[in-house]
């Protein structure tokens, strides 16, 4: 078996094979070609354990455990491990960290929605949340072409900061509405249970991507939801939580939009450019599943990690 720490899994994961791995998948889960089954958890005091399984014709099975608990100080809010299967005989074949991978797939997934369904003229990118997931995000905007400026806000100012130095055309500025308010593009990167944006403070025709998860509540407007088109990683989204999302409960889910219909060209993407458009992620199991393929076909490749016997 493969083990896989942190150090090597960023070292194997490339964010433009993530973005085509990614794309693939999307087509791929639209199409009914995954077995991906509703994700659970068990509920402790103070956060919860996450169970995330996948199989994907062609790639090794894989399950995510992730825990979430909010009010860590000194560790991750987010912390998990994926392990991987061989899809013939089950055999445990990889076992690596999984903080890294949910980070950058998570915000892949985003980009790959800004690159199909923000408007071609975007010139300007707004971040809300200097985390982790922030963090991510900006790595994965290297991949975009033809943005300006990106403006980063957070309620911690300094992590804004610390995150504005990587690039001359980052700023952090201390106000989500300065942030936001002359924004193409908005990422929300946040664990907040109340919206952090006003639907009147955004441009029209604007692209929000919302990755934040914390029921009951969450980050997005509900009128902003309900006057958007709305994209979401699977239908299953707009079902109650752990499965679902908070910000989509009582909305029809025929009104929303998988990523990978719309690739496939079932359904339209963006319809004009004056309309707004969502990409609410909930997290996929079939994310997890294809990053960490990818991760364990470069280690394999380059001899990187440490083989043991259970």
């Amino acid at each position: 078996m493969l083990v896989l720490s942190r150090k090597e899994v960023e070292e194997l994961l490339d964010p433009q094979e993530l973005l085509t791995a990614l794309e693939e998948g999307f087509k791929a889960l639209s199409a009914a070609q995954l077995n991906v089954p509703p994700r659970n958890q068990a509920i402790a005091p103070k956060g919860l354990l996450v169970g995330m399984p996948a199989f994907m014709p062609g790639q090794l099975m894989s399950v995510k455990l992730v825990t979430v608990f909010h009010e860590n100080k000194t560790v991750p809010a987010h912390q998990a491990t994926i392990t991987l299967f061989d899809s013939e005989t089950g055999t445990p074949v990889a076992f690596m960290d999984g903080e890294y991978i949910t980070a950058m797939r998570t915000a892949a997934a985003a980009i790959l929605s800004i690159k199909h369904l923000a408007r071609k003229d975007s010139k300007r990118l707004a971040i809300i949340g200097a985390g982790v997931l922030g963090d991510a995000h900006l790595k994965m905007i290297e991949t975009l072409g033809g943005l300006d400026e990106i403006f980063i806000a957070s309620k911690d100012f300094s992590k804004a900061q610390a995150l504005a130095v990587h690039a001359s055309n980052v700023h952090a500025v201390d106000s989500v509405h300065q942030a936001v308010s002359h924004a193409d593009i908005v990422c929300l990167c946040t664990s907040s249970l109340e919206p952090v944006i006003q639907a009147d403070w955004l441009k029209e025709g604007v692209h929000v991507t919302s990755v934040g998860y914390r029921p009951p509540g969450g980050e997005l407007p509900r009128n902003l939801v309900e006057t958007s088109h709305i994209f979401v990683e699977s239908k299953v989204a707009f079902n109650a939580p752990p499965v679902g999302c908070s910000e989509l409960q009582g909305l029809d889910p025929e009104l929303g939009t998988e990523l990978g219909e719309m690739l496939l060209k079932q359904k339209p993407g963006r319809r004009s450019e004056n309309e707004a458009t969502i990409y609410k992620s909930m997290g996929h199991a079939m994310e997890d599943l294809v990053a960490a393929n990818l991760v364990y076909e470069k280690a394999k490749a380059k001899n990187t990690g440490q083989t043991i016997e259970l």
